[in-house]
C-alpha cells in the first residue's frame, strides 16, 4: 500500500528516492479486534506505524495487573527501541479497533537509517523526545496526586498528547486508572473532587472541561485552585 510517510516525525523531509525505499521495506499488517500484534519480551518485532485504528501498549506485572502505557492512534509510531537496538519487545501490542499496520523490521530500519542522514537524524531527536516523555511520565508517578494527573490527562498535554483517545471521556474509568498506574475507585474519586471543584461538568453519561485554567492550575502545582465564592 501507498503510506504519506511525511505524517510520521521520523520520516518527515524523506526526499522522494529515500520514500520508496522506505515503502519497498515496510510490510502491511491488518489486526481484528483484541489481537496481539506483539507480546513483552519476544523476539523485536521492528518499528510499528498505525495506519487504521486504536493500538493499545501496555505491561503486566508479576501480579497480572495490566498497566497502558498507550492508546494510539495514526499515525502514531510504536516499539521504536526495540526497532533500532534489535533487543526484545519492551511492551505488549494489541489491537484495540481493526487495525492496520505497517511494519519495518530491525535489519531494514538499520539500513535505512545508514543511507538517510535525514533519518538518522529525526530518528536521534525523536528517541530523545520519547525519552523526555518517559521522564516525566516518572516525575508524575511519583511526585503527582492523581488528581493531578487526571487534570493533565483531559488537557492532553505533552505526556500524552496523541497517545489517548481524542477526549478523556471516550475512555473507561478502568482504561483512564491504567494510564495513570491506579485503580478505578481513586480514578472515580479523583473524577468526583475535579467535579466538585467544579473544573468539569457531568452532562448525562459525558464529562466536560468548564473552567480549563483550574485544570492547567492543577495540572501545573499539584495542588487544587481554591473557588471564590460570589459576592
Amino acid at each position: 500500500m501507498r503510506f504519506d510517510w511525511s505524517q510520521v516525525t521520523y520520516f518527515q523531509g524523506i526526499d522522494a528516492c529515500d520514500t520508496g525505499k522506505i515503502d519497498d521495506a515496510a510490510r502491511f499488517h491488518t489486526y481484528q479486534p483484541g489481537a496481539t500484534i506483539f507480546s513483552e519480551g519476544d523476539s523485536c518485532a521492528g518499528f510499528h506505524v498505525v495506519v487504521d485504528g486504536l493500538v493499545r501498549i501496555f505491561r503486566v506485572n508479576a501480579e497480572g495487573r495490566l498497566h497502558t502505557l498507550s492508546l494510539l492512534r495514526p499515525p502514531a509510531a510504536f516499539n521504536e527501541v526495540a526497532a533500532v537496538d534489535g533487543r526484545s519487545n519492551p511492551f505488549n501490542a494489541v489491537a484495540v479497533t481493526y487495525a492496520e499496520v505497517l511494519v519495518i523490521p530491525h535489519e531494514r530500519l538499520l539500513k535505512l537509517l545508514s543511507i538517510s542522514p535525514v533519518l538518522l537524524q529525526n530518528a536521534m531527536q525523536a528517541l530523545a523526545h520519547l525519552n523526555r516523555e518517559y521522564i516525566e511520565r516518572l516525575e508524575d508517578m511519583t511526585f503527582r496526586s492523581i488528581p493531578s494527573r487526571l487534570a493533565k490527562l483531559f488537557l492532553h498535554e505533552t505526556t500524552y498528547h496523541d497517545q489517548i483517545a481524542e477526549t478523556p471521556t471516550q475512555l473507561t474509568q478502568e482504561e483512564i486508572a491504567s494510564i495513570l498506574g491506579t485503580t478505578r475507585e481513586v480514578v472515580g474519586r479523583a473524577l468526583r473532587e475535579l467535579l466538585n471543584a467544579g473544573l468539569l461538568e457531568k452532562r448525562g453519561r459525558a464529562v466536560y472541561v468548564v473552567d480549563r485554567g483550574g485544570l492547567e492550575y492543577l495540572a501545573a502545582t499539584n495542588t487544587m485552585p481554591v473557588r471564590h465564592p460570589l459576592a
